[in-house]
């Protein structure tokens, strides 16, 4: 709305529907071209060069998904965005960066985004509480506030305490773990040694999930078996999902869960389906890995999975 009129709305076909539903619904109401950068369905990644196929010198929004929640990829959005840049100048850009948060560390000042939005549960906390990070121009657009506060005020009420409890202890947590990767008393440097050790580890486990051990078979080499982008992708980041021939993820999530390994499955519904018809696929299962997860973690899964599909 802060926007001039006309133009175009753009978001990437990778999204979640917070972000491309909502570009969809607001290119509508305002009379604009709604357009969409598709992805590259071999890697599950988009690029800037895809980008700059469809933004046009009049597009007002953009809209980039750091991690993809079904692919698991992590995209460059700081190219991304100097690729929209480049060809419209005055483009809000607005980054949806809840699947990266808790798989390394943020630094929203390089990326070159109006925007960033995370979303505490993600990051080991309540549910129901979001963040967002907004650049000087952006925190003074025409928006809802209470008449008498200042342009850069957003907030319509009080903060609830127990999340801002949740949200402090998260960061204690936090700069506890860098502690044990730095040597610096810098709270930011003690954060980010525990982004990049939280990283290093969880791409340990994806690639044990993906190429297995010596006793075991990893994903990449089960029957029947088509993962979802590159195996070997520098891109993937804590999360591997996966489609088995014949049967249903929703399948695959009740027969592991009965064995006590949780995981999940994405279907062609409001919240995947225009990540999943580009891949031609109806469903696929997820498995989201973390810092705390072990590799008896990953073995158990794999042995499991290896189970299940002998049995199939």
């Amino acid at each position: 709305m802060a926007a001039p009129t006309g133009g175009s709305v753009v978001a990437c076909e990778l999204e979640h529907p917070a972000t491309f539903d909502a570009t969809a619904q607001w290119a509508r109401r305002t009379n604009r071209s709604w357009l969409k950068v598709p992805f590259n369905t071999a890697s599950g990644c988009v690029t800037a060069e895809d980008y700059a196929l469809v933004i046009r010198p009049d597009t007002r929004v953009a809209t980039i998904i750091h991690t993809s929640p079904v692919t698991g990829m992590v995209q460059d959005v700081t190219g991304i965005a100097q690729a929209i840049r480049s060809i419209s100048p005055e483009c809000y850009i607005i980054v949806d960066g809840i699947q990266h948060a808790p798989h390394g560390a943020l630094d929203v000042a390089a990326y070159g985004a109006d925007g960033y939005v995370i979303s505490l549960y993600k990051i080991f906390c309540r549910f129901n509480n979001g963040y967002a990070w907004v650049s000087p121009r952006l925190s003074t657009v025409a928006h809802d506030r209470l008449s008498g506060k200042s342009d850069d005020a957003w907030e319509l009420g009080s903060r609830d305490p127990s999340a801002l409890a949740g949200a402090d202890e998260m960061v204690k947590y936090l700069e506890w773990l860098g502690g044990h990767f730095t040597d610096s008393s810098s709270r930011r440097e003690r954060i980010v040694a525990a982004g990049q050790a939280m990283h290093e580890h969880e791409q340990a486990m994806v690639a044990r999930l993906i190429e297995g051990t010596k006793s075991l078979a990893g994903l990449r080499s089960l029957p029947g078996v088509r993962l979802i982008g590159e195996g070997d992708s520098p891109s993937r980041e804590g999360v591997v999902s996966f489609a088995v021939e014949g049967i249903d993820a929703k399948q695959v999530v009740a027969y592991m869960g009965e064995r006590g390994i949780r995981v999940h499955a994405r279907s062609d519904d409001v919240f995947s389906g225009n990540i999943l018809r580009p891949l031609g696929l109806t469903s696929v299962t997820r498995i989201s890995l973390a810092h705390y997860n072990a590799p008896s973690e990953i073995d158990e899964c794999l042995l499991v999975l290896g189970t299940m599909l002998a049995e199939s």
